[in-house]
């Protein structure tokens, strides 16, 4: 969920503030020191956290892949490029392979409806991920 913190934020950054809750009646605004444009309406911090966590959501799914990718490559491919240059050898053409294709990972992209929503959801159980070699 995003906070009204990260939507006040979002909408005046150089704003100073402090919330007591996650409520913008609890606000205790300070002004901005270039262009003070005053507390933003509720309906303007609503309209502004409905696009944040649309974004978030959109999002989300292709970070929890790079996140994913990324441990397999430190946890996998890592020590076996290490072994491979200690022993002053040439990495394998597989492990190669294995590595440049968790490297695409990022290609694989979550499918949009025309309203740019998500439409099932890129969840990790459904990508593709390489065979590791042996």
């Amino acid at each position: 969920m995003i906070t009204t913190g990260e939507v006040l934020q979002k909408i005046r950054p150089n704003a100073s503030w402090r919330l007591i809750e996650d409520d913008l009646s609890t606000i205790t605004w300070m002004g901005d020191d270039k262009n003070d444009k005053g507390i933003p309406s509720e309906k303007e911090v609503e309209d502004t956290r409905k696009i944040m966590q649309a974004e978030y959501d959109t999002n989300q799914p292709l970070k929890l892949l790079r996140e994913e990718r990324d441990k397999k490559l430190r946890e996998e491919v890592d020590p076996k490029t290490c072994e491979a240059y200690n022993n002053g050898t040439q990495l394998s053409t597989e492990w190669k392979n294995y590595r440049q294709a968790l490297l695409d990972m990022t290609l694989q992209t979550p499918t949009l409806d025309e309203n740019g929503n998500l439409k099932a959801g890129l969840e990790l159980d459904e990508i593709y991920w390489p065979t590791k070699p042996e």
